[in-house]
């Protein structure tokens, strides 16, 4: 079972442009850098985690609809080379660290051993400022939680 997966919901698709090396999963949680869909993987580490995740969340486009394999230029179904569906709205969920959540709480994306983010894992964030998406779901001791996505580069999203 993929680690993020899409539960329901409006999804407010956009078609963005990915370059012909970058492998994208159906699930990753992706920003647009310098024009370009990467993973939240691939997203450039500054300084520390929560200074790296306020970066990120400032290039936040959402969740990847479509899987790219890499170094192929067409994604599978889409009509024109690197271009692939992202969905920018929608209700999700997601592998987490082992938490307890409020509906209202923020999540971001979780920290990958070394000085990296994870693709499709989140964890609990203090703020929107550090936030892709908001808890629709309270929960115990859980690792996995629900999320509505709050991509900041479609407003209609947040």
């Amino acid at each position: 079972m993929p680690a993020l997966q899409f539960r329901r919901g409006e999804t407010l698709p956009v078609v963005a442009p990915v370059l012909t090396p970058q492998a994208v999963e159906v699930g990753d949680i992706v920003a647009l850098s310098a024009g370009n869909v990467i993973r939240a993987e691939d997203f450039t580490w500054t300084t520390d985690l929560p200074t790296t995740q306020a970066a990120f969340t400032l290039a936040f486009l959402g969740i990847s609809g479509q899987r790219k394999v890499v170094n192929v230029a067409r994604v599978l179904a889409a009509g024109r080379d690197n271009r692939m569906r992202i969905d920018c709205d929608g209700f999700y969920e997601a592998d987490c660290a082992s938490a307890t959540f409020n509906v209202g709480d923020f999540v971001g994306p979780a920290k990958a051993a070394g000085n990296a983010l994870l693709s499709q894992t989140v964890i609990g964030v203090a703020d929107a400022a550090h936030a892709i998406g908001v808890v629709v779901e309270q929960a115990t001791s859980v690792t996995r939680v629900r999320f509505k996505a709050l991509s900041k580069l479609v407003p209609q999203a947040r």
